[in-house]
């Protein structure tokens, strides 16, 4: 099988990137800047690849992508730009979300029509939901009400694509990932700011009290999700996460334990409205096969141990 991946110097295309190459799938690599993706952490280097260099910001992309895609290619469609912070509506964010998470994402699809692949596979996010409009686990069915920018574009992505598969009659799959972590991770959020805060022997500070959900998936995981959506006949949308409920509370105190710390976290008044949601992913698991691998502690300690080993936990 032929596999041609956008974003894959990115922190999860690294780990898609490997999980189909050492499936001995032929893989394309497709960045902006054309380079190899590094192995993730820890792990042996990558089996050779073809690389392609592309920007999906220019019109020129298509051409390009087109070439390295066919009848028998599946595209996974990674390329995103992703806000310092998910709530970040500045101008610029917003013109970065604008011409690579949306226009972007339409050259990919016009690039994939073109060569009449035969899957696309689409990472989509969890901000889609917005806030929850109940206590029940979100569900593929659950209403779309993005709070962000972020979740917009993501479900605009989302649309394209079906719109894209009902024209073409090609098999697409959306991905609904909620916050990925592992090694390589430098969103600022509150997992990746509690392992740093361990890393430099201090106590992690929660706003608020901490009780708001935050489900989680292992960068290994997302990758494992992604390998079944392209070798199942599976169609539409699916949850991704590691089947678990987490609380932002509970992420600190395991923060703690991986460190080997003392203590409980620290709560300060919150600043903002914590929003959180727990999703299902009875669907994946049913339809994908898909069973998440990578606990969340032993996931956590391996983050922790890359921020030491790369000098990231002081950066």
């Amino acid at each position: 099988m032929k596999v041609v991946v956008t974003g894959a110097t990115g922190h999860l295309g690294r780990s898609v990137v490997e999980r189909f190459a050492r499936a001995g799938c032929a893989v394309v690599a497709v960045s902006r800047s054309g380079r190899a993706p590094e192995p993730p952490f820890g792990h042996p280097a990558l089996p050779r690849m073809e690389t392609l260099a592309v920007d999906l910001c220019s019109d020129a992309a298509v051409g390009a992508l087109a070439d390295a895609l066919g009848p028998e290619v599946t595209l996974v469609h990674l390329a995103g730009s992703r806000p310092p912070g998910t709530s970040d509506s500045t101008r610029a964010a917003r013109s970065a979300l604008l011409d690579l998470d949306v226009m972007g994402t339409q050259r990919a699809l016009e690039a994939a029509s073109r060569a009449g692949v035969r899957a696309v596979i689409y990472a989509s996010s969890a901000e889609v939901y917005g806030i929850p409009q109940t206590p029940d686990a979100v569900s593929e069915e659950s209403a779309t009400r993005p709070i962000s920018d972020y979740g917009v574009v993501k479900l605009s992505g989302e649309d394209h694509l079906f719109a894209f598969a009902a024209e073409s009659a090609v098999r697409a799959v959306a991905l609904r990932f909620p916050a990925i972590y592992g090694p390589g991770e430098r969103v600022s959020r509150a997992l990746p700011s509690f392992l740093r805060a361990v890393a430099a022997g201090r106590v992690p500070v929660v706003s608020g009290d901490g009780s708001e959900q935050c489900d989680q998936v292992h960068a290994a995981d997302a990758a494992l999700a992604i390998e079944r959506a392209a070798t199942t006949d599976a169609s539409g949308v699916f949850n991704v996460t590691d089947g678990e409920a987490h609380s932002v509370r509970a992420l600190a105190a395991t923060a703690l334990e991986a460190a080997g710390l003392s203590g409980a976290p620290e709560h300060h008044p919150a600043t903002k409205p914590c929003v959180g949601a727990h999703l299902s992913i009875e669907r994946a698991r049913r339809v994908l096969g898909f069973q998440p691998e990578v606990p969340l502690a032993e996931g956590m300690r391996e983050q922790l141990a890359w921020l030491r080993a790369s000098g990231e936990a002081t950066a």
